[in-house]
């Protein structure tokens, strides 16, 4: 047995034999097709060996327990050796591992251990060559998805052929991406990037905590009334150099690289009040660490909320009266309604740059966009033309991508890696490109980066500073008398509850027992359609090009006849990528493995989604609080959150009848089979909100409609955290319209004091 790989390398983290049982197994999960090299000629044995001696070394035990166990199954089940067993052996060791039938039991569970191989031999034939495997990009050859191209016409957008670049593949490295030396990076003025080694500030007026996507835009409002202020960010600033067009590593949705510090602070998961927790999963991408936030990374879609989801309680009690809302839900009016929003609503939209046109005949608007829609493409003009000859309204999604140069930022390149991970460009605005400078140039913004938060402090009088540590990994105090809580709904809510204090024993904002009550986790789904000969080429440009429909979502959507209060938003997205196409969800009679599942992968060009954005009713018996026995993997040790949540009845009656809405628009797209993906895949949504309602009564909320906490002066929120419902509408623009709206009355009552 051999102490190297096929390539000649050396093995990292498996013996000789344990790597010839998974070289058995990996090649009958995706075997030799057609010409194509299975997963061993592939290199994924090889990507697997090093994720486990690097990426992945957690797991290491765990591979030599399972692989072990798949040996001994093989000797009492077959009385052979694994590595002497027949293909038709092997493939029943791994039906009854996936089943959980396999002799014996181990740890993880067999099923568990099932998945997480199957995902690594996804990873090793998919991902790009730089890992390992995919040799001679032998994966994506047998998909027939030429890679990493950076551009794409508009004929290419919309064309009905094949847009293969005449067969040529290109890696990352093709692209001019390597793992080699990169230029010095670029001076930023006002930023000093050891600044958060440097003892506390003496002279702060607020604090920022977290300078992404909220606390980076707020951050020059504040600079502006003459206000001095300090941001702690817990990751670095990122610029065009540090992103790369890696599908595993860079995307938010496989490894998450750049989100190290949500990744090690992930909450806990359980379903109801007393069932054991589990660890959380995820719908859509994890969060990111870094000045600009994880806006940097998303698809961008910038739309507004119905001026009657801002009122949805009495929209529901006048429509249905009061014995239609289910029961244990928590539903409330907002404190602020449409009016109250549109002005800022404008200002975010002009001030982010925001593509888009007034085709969505729901949503009321006194301007129109700062600029036009991004290009038609061809899943997008199927979808239109499908869902008004079945009398729907479809309309481009308005994005934040340039879809022309706008605030000296350049207009975007079509390709489908410019979502998820990273601006290449600098084509869609985050606060890092303009909002950050604006604030440095100022010299009122100490910005400080690779600092992590971890209480906030007070007395009787409110907030007296934050407890961080700092770039050196000491404890440190910045005092001032404003802090602003604007990272991730998670991260707020954990500061509020790890604050307790005398003054607050459950935590700050908590007086009156509402502190993590009436959370909402957006429930995404889809439903996947095969329409024959259809050829998509989706892989020709980003998720941000986008049509959506919000018929079923307007104020004039009757959800009775479907028996739930609530409604969705429908759209499809461009973006296809290879590990994507690996790893989205199946029809029932296709086996995850094995050749029925390379023959169904071969069809990514005719298969597409309708997404279901649902709206989620907030009830009383989902809640966040500190779970009481798991901590953080980062270093300190802190308790994370505990996410107490299900799909609750109203919820799976609403997707079900969204589900049917969806296959009827794919059946007028042509589509011959149609199946669903699965309910509340991931507790984490990228669209988690509540936890710190706003409203008017501290009694029943966290925050004021200014966003300040009741119980703690000085102290705001600028997050989903803060929202009392959650509607089938992406929230951001809400929240940056509050964020908006809460530091004019702030500026206005201590600027310049």
């Amino acid at each position: 047995m051999s102490s190297r790989h096929a390539d000649g390398t050396p093995l990292v983290s498996l013996d000789p034999y344990r790597a010839q049982i998974l070289a058995r197994v990996a090649d009958r999960i995706l075997p030799p097709f057609d010409g194509h090299p299975g997963a061993t000629e592939a290199g994924v044995v090889t990507y697997i060996d090093r994720a486990l001696g690097g990426h992945d070394h957690e797991q290491l035990d765990e591979y030599r327990l399972g692989l072990d166990h798949l040996a001994r199954a093989a000797s009492e089940l077959f009385d052979c050796e694994i590595v002497a067993a027949s293909d038709d052996q092997i493939d029943e060791l791994i039906e009854r591992l996936e089943r959980n039938e396999l002799p014996g039991q181990i740890h993880p569970p067999q099923r568990r251990f099932f998945a997480r191989l199957r995902a690594h031999v996804q990873e090793g034939m998919f991902a790009d060559p730089v890992h390992g495997g995919n040799a001679g990009t032998a994966g994506w050859r047998f998909l027939g998805h030429p890679g990493v191209w950076l551009d794409h016409s508009a004929e290419e957008n919309l064309s009905s052929e094949p847009v293969d670049r005449g067969g040529e593949i290109r890696t990352a490295a093709d692209a001019g991406y390597r793992m080699t030396a990169v230029p010095a990076p670029a001076q930023i003025p006002g930023f000093d990037p050891q600044a958060g080694a440097r003892p506390p500030a003496d002279d702060a007026d607020v604090v920022i905590v977290g300078m992404g996507a909220m606390g980076g835009m707020v951050a020059p409002l504040l600079t502006a009334a003459g206000l001095r202020v300090v941001g702690f960010e817990a990751g670095g600033w990122r610029q065009r150099r540090d992103y790369r067009p890696d599908e595993l590593e860079a995307a938010y949705y496989a490894r998450a690289g750049m989100g190290a510090k949500f990744t090690s602070e992930s909450p806990r998961w359980r379903r109801n009040d007393g069932d054991p927790t589990q660890p959380m999963t995820y719908s859509l991408g994890r969060m990111m660490n870094g000045v600009g936030g994880t806006i940097v990374h998303w698809g961008g879609a910038l739309r507004r909320f119905h001026p009657h989801q801002l009122r949805f309680l009495s929209h529901v009690v006048d429509r249905y009266g009061e014995d239609a809302l289910p029961d244990g839900s928590t539903l409330v009016d907002w404190p602020l309604s449409y009016s109250d929003l549109e002005p800022y609503y404008e200002i975010a939209e002009h001030l982010a740059g925001v593509a888009g046109n007034t085709d969505n005949p729901f949503v009321p608007r006194r301007s129109d966009y700062p600029m036009p829609p991004l290009r038609p493409f061809r899943k997008g003009q199927l979808f239109a033309d499908a869902t008004s000859r079945l009398r729907y309204h479809p309309y481009p999604t308005p994005a934040c991508v340039n879809s022309e140069p706008y605030n000296g930022l350049p207009s975007l390149r079509y390709h489908a890696w410019a979502a998820a991970f990273g601006a290449f460009d600098d084509e869609r605005w985050n606060p890092g490109l303009t909002s950050v400078p604006e604030a440095l140039e100022s010299g009122l913004l100490d910005l400080r980066t690779q600092c992590r938060v971890i209480r906030v402090l007070t007395d009787a009088d409110g907030v007296t500073g934050v407890e961080y540590v700092d770039a050196r990994g000491d404890v440190q105090v910045q005092r001032a008398r404003t802090v602003i809580l604007s990272s991730y709904t998670f991260e707020n809510l954990r500061l509020m509850f790890l604050s307790a204090d005398d003054r607050h024993r459950a935590g700050l904002g908590n007086s009156g027992g509402q502190l993590g009550r009436h959370f909402m986790v957006k429930q995404w789904g889809d439903v996947y359609g095969i329409v024959p000969g259809a050829t998509f080429n989706a892989h020709t440009g980003p998720a941000s090009q986008m049509v959506t429909m919000d018929d079923l979502t307007a104020e004039s959507f009757d959800s009775s006849a479907g028996g739930f209060i609530g409604g969705a938003s429908l759209s499809m997205e461009n973006q296809v990528l290879p590990l994507q196409i690996a790893r989205d969800p199946l029809p029932d009679d296709v086996r995850p493995w094995g050749r029925p599942y390379q023959e169904h992968l071969r069809r990514w060009q005719d298969i597409t989604a309708v997404r279901i954005q649902p709206e989620t009713l907030p009830y009383a018996s989902d809640f966040v609080d500190l779970d009481p026995v798991h901590r953080d993997r980062s270093g300190l040790g802190l308790p994370v959150l505990r996410v107490t949540t299900d799909m609750r009845a109203n919820e799976h009656r609403l997707r079900d009848f969204m589900d049917e809405r969806a296959r009827d628009i794919l059946r007028e797209m042509g589509a011959t089979k149609t199946w669903s993906s699965g309910r509340l895949t991931g507790v984490g949504s990228s669209h988690d909100l509540g936890g710190a309602r706003m409203g008017e009564d501290p009694r029943t909320s966290v925050v004021s409609p200014d966003l300040e906490v009741h119980d703690t002066t000085g102290l705001f929120v600028l997050s989903g955290a803060t929202f009392p419902t959650c509607p089938g509408v992406n929230p951001h623009l809400t929240m940056m319209a509050l964020g908006l709206r809460a530091m004019e009355r702030l500026t206005a009552r201590i600027g310049g004091s």
